[in-house]
């Protein structure tokens, strides 16, 4: 742990992505352990940002050495703050390995990086909200930095299901009026559409207003489907459901790949009109069916716990609760 006295707290701007290298591989190595997430593609691309010094943040220098870092991206009046993460015991030496052993032991640092971030955008005028979602931070670990600034807070949960062995049967007696299909690339704009009707006063919609207009529905869908972010993205575990007379989307679910044996369910949704016809149980069993035969070994999916619904459901398909995490918001008063 890095003491108070040697501690810098300087501008991401300033570092060329070698030097924050050392930090991504040890939190690459946590995301694989705690979640079976390969975040290397994330890494790659938040050093290219690096490299153009294009990524508003900081960073914690310890004695000339950097062992931590935060930064956010701005959407418009939206500051959105991607990751924070610090060395669990301080910048590892040659043959010490990666000192993973603690996980907690750096969150006096990054508590350190959060406090100077929320200063800065909670002090810009152009900045009127502020979106947090740490995935890989246990429930509660920088809640309370959040709570103090005046953040609502969310627990989530990260839910995971095996898919080895026999899975359940995917095919459901479907309305004669509805037919399923394979995502296509063209679906997007449809699909925003579809997202925007399905979270209308959702507890989601509170965390991620992406969700509360079609437009920004259609920005969430873009990261998905064209960044790694959320891992490569699989055309072949995404489907959508569709209204064979006015050809509406009226369900979809996307996954990606987010390691070599890990499947991700990056959306799911169904159009509130169409509730309660096994629509949602049938694409997760269609999408488990097809990461299977893509050689996955597991499938996971975040949901927020208000959300009693669908925790429901995805326990019924053998989802369980394998970590919980946090999202944050803030919202400045007036708009």
């Amino acid at each position: 742990m890095a003491s108070s006295l040697s501690l810098e707290i300087l501008d991401l701007r300033h570092f060329a992505a070698p030097t924050l290298r050392p930090v991504l591989d040890a939190e690459s190595a946590i995301w694989r352990e705690r979640l079976n997430w390969d975040y290397l593609a994330s890494a790659k691309l938040l050093l290219q940002y690096l490299d153009a010094r294009s990524l508003p943040g900081y960073v914690a220098v310890d004695s000339g050495r950097v062992t931590g870092y935060v930064f956010c991206v701005y959407e418009d009046s939206k500051a959105v703050i991607g990751d924070v993460f610090a060395l669990p015991e301080g910048l590892p030496r040659a043959g010490s390995g990666l000192g993973l052993s603690e996980p907690g032991a750096g969150r006096e640092v990054e508590e350190s990086l959060l406090q100077r971030l929320l200063e800065l955008l909670l002090h810009s005028p152009g900045v009127d909200r502020i979106e947090s979602q740490l995935l890989l931070h246990r429930d509660g670990e920088h809640s309370e930095i959040f709570i103090r600034a005046g953040f609502d807070v969310f627990r989530r949960l990260y839910m995971r299901r095996s898919l080895m062995g026999a899975l359940e049967d995917a095919r459901f007696d479907m309305a004669a009026e509805l037919e399923m299909r394979p995502w296509h690339d063209q679906d997007l704009n449809a699909a925003g559409k579809l997202i925007a009707e399905a979270y209308r006063d959702h507890p989601d919609s509170l965390i991620n207003d992406q969700y509360r207009t079609v437009h920004g529905s259609q920005r969430f869908l873009q990261n998905i489907v064209r960044f790694p972010g959320c891992g490569i993205f699989s055309q072949q575990a995404s489907h959508v459901v569709v209204d064979r007379k006015s050809r509406e989307l009226v369900a979809l679910v996307l996954g990606s790949m987010v390691s070599a044996q890990c499947g991700h369910i990056t959306q799911i949704c169904v159009h509130p009109g169409y509730r309660r016809l096994g629509l949602a149980r049938m694409l997760l069993r269609v999408a488990a069916l097809q990461f299977q035969r893509l050689g996955m070994t597991e499938l996971t999916l975040t949901v927020t716990e208000a959300n009693t619904r669908a925790v429901g459901l995805y326990r019924t398909e053998e989802y369980d609760v394998a970590h919980s995490f946090n999202a944050a918001v803030w919202v400045k008063r007036g708009t």
